[in-house]
């Protein structure tokens, strides 16, 4: 995940504010791309639950759209803007469940990509989506494009809830390539390269697929999974789907093993997406432990001096973080001075103490840890104390001392 957007998506989330009672459950879109305006033109239904009694407000946290229109039942609904976003009026007696229907246009913003032909959505979802409830609540989306002949389209699964922040899509006149391993098809999209090129930058994800699974203990969550090749240099996880510039994949058609970004990204798929952290303070199970896996891939493929690099290069940015007198638990509450501090900790401490804990449990114990958290936990959202549970019961050992002295 590209460390910018962590930053700016937790400044969202505290301007919307406390969090309320009602969200959207599942999001139903009807979506064309204006390219030549650089926005989109949207029709949305979105399923809400949670509307207490006597409620006359309801508040979409999405600011930046430009909504037109809301309907609730054929009536229609007044809106007011505020810094929080839109207030959408509603009438006596509805709840607790209820069906909006905005109409709304999202112009080019941070997390809202436009191309020549091309436009692809990574991380901040309330610059496209009309978010209803908290970004770390589940909900599931399903996306109707109005294309052009001749795009190509991707968006996130609309059967399985997924945290609003990896819902995602993108659509343009891409080039592909596909193959299927493990019995699941893998799309290769580029908004730039052929398709020769697109199967040369992905070579290694049939491989890395099969280890993720086995180390998972669950297959890939989707039939499908896409990447998506796009200028720049992003590398963002949306659920079914992974955005990656091709700054990031250029070295490796010189080198080989410098495959890291397709694995990081990969191994969102299970640890950030299918289980997610239940609060931001707990981020660290998502990008700590997915360091920790593409780690543990290179190690694999490329062999022990991969492992032990990647393991220096957290030494060395966590020590520049205790060198600034900001060495704090993985799971503490507070506020970050900088984003290299806070990705410090939760990044590269993170990843060292999943490898602190393989030291301490050993082979065995340890994949077995990672299998029972990932099996017990797959579709839910986390705490610490939920990986700790796991590790012990594979262990047989009590290891609270040791998350005390990293964790807690």
């Amino acid at each position: 995940m590209a460390p910018t957007s962590v930053w700016r998506l937790l400044a969202l989330l505290a301007l919307a504010g406390p969090a309320l009672a009602q969200r959207a459950e599942h999001y139903s879109l009807h979506v064309r791309p204006d390219i030549e305006a650089q926005r989109l033109q949207v029709q949305a239904r979105l399923q809400i639950s949670g509307v207490p009694p006597g409620s006359r407000e309801l508040l979409v946290a999405a600011p930046g759209l430009q909504l037109s229109h809301a309907e609730l039942d054929g009536q229609d609904l007044p809106l007011r803007h505020s810094e929080a976003g839109w207030h959408v009026q509603l009438p006596a007696g509805v709840g607790p469940g209820l069906t909006l229907a905005l109409r709304y246009q999202a112009p080019a913003a941070e997390g809202l990509v436009f191309g020549p032909n091309y436009v692809y959505t990574a991380y901040q979802s309330c610059n496209w989506l009309p978010c209803v409830g908290r970004l770390l609540e589940r909900a599931t989306l399903h996306v109707q494009f109005a294309l052009p002949p001749g795009w190509l389209s991707v968006a996130s699964d609309a059967e399985r809830p997924y945290p609003l922040y990896v819902l995602g899509f993108a659509a343009g006149r891409f080039k592909e390539a596909s193959e299927t391993a493990s019995g699941r098809t893998l799309r290769y999209l580029g908004a730039v390269d052929d398709e020769a090129g697109l199967r040369a930058r992905f070579a290694s994800t049939p491989a890395m697929l099969a280890f993720f699974e086995a180390k998972a203990g669950l297959p890939l969550p989707h039939a499908e999974y896409t990447q998506l090749l796009v200028p720049g240099g992003v590398a963002q996880e949306v659920s079914r789907h992974a955005v990656i510039g091709k700054a990031m994949l250029d070295p490796i058609l010189e080198t080989p093993e410098e495959d890291w970004v397709i694995a990081h990204e990969l191994a969102h798929q299970w640890w950030g997406n299918l289980i997610t952290c239940a609060d931001w303070n707990e981020f660290w199970l998502n990008e700590g432990i997915t360091s920790f896996m593409t780690a543990a891939w290179k190690q694999q493929r490329w062999g022990e001096a991969a492992y032990q690099r990647e393991l220096e290069l957290a030494a060395r940015r966590w020590e520049r973080a205790k060198a600034a007198g900001f060495d704090k638990p993985l799971s503490w509450p507070g506020d970050y001075p900088s984003l290299g501090l806070k990705r410090a900790i939760h990044y590269s401490k993170g990843m060292l103490f999943m490898h602190a804990l393989r030291q301490e449990l050993g082979e065995a114990a340890f994949w077995q840890g990672l299998r029972r958290y990932t099996q017990a936990n797959a579709g839910h959202s986390v705490r610490a104390a939920d990986l700790q549970e796991a590790m012990e019961g594979a262990a047989g050992m009590n290891l609270q001392r040791l998350f005390e002295r990293w964790v807690y």
